[in-house]
């Protein structure tokens, strides 16, 4: 029996396979939407804007992010608090452009002292 004819296909099978397990580049963790589209917004940018701010020390601003987010999560659900959600979060994004004093988010500041 003649395997030449078969030869491209487990070729290409084997490739498939290869490509599938192919280990991806690590993604940054996805923001949780709050609906609110100032929120979203602050959120999605708040760490890389407080990094490069130095308002924090690098070792807590994963935490402080954490409870951040948690926080407008949490007032994005509650119908007391919803109303108010959208200026809170521009108020916020607002300190952070004066904290910024016109830098970028994208260049962070050596770290303040403490």
């Amino acid at each position: 029996m003649n395997m030449r004819p078969l030869l491209p296909l487990c070729t290409g099978l084997l490739l498939a396979g290869c490509a599938t397990t192919k280990p991806r580049p690590a993604e940054p963790p996805p923001v949780a939407a709050t609906g609110v589209a100032s929120c979203d917004a602050y959120l999605s940018s708040y760490l890389a804007c407080h990094r490069a701010a130095g308002i924090y020390p690098a070792d807590q601003l994963q935490a402080r992010y954490q409870a951040m987010r948690d926080t407008l999560l949490q007032a994005s659900q509650s119908p007391q608090a919803r109303p108010y959600l959208d200026a809170r979060c521009r108020l916020l994004a607002n300190q952070m452009s004066q904290n910024l004093q016109g830098r970028s988010c994208d260049a962070p500041i050596a770290a303040r002292a403490r």
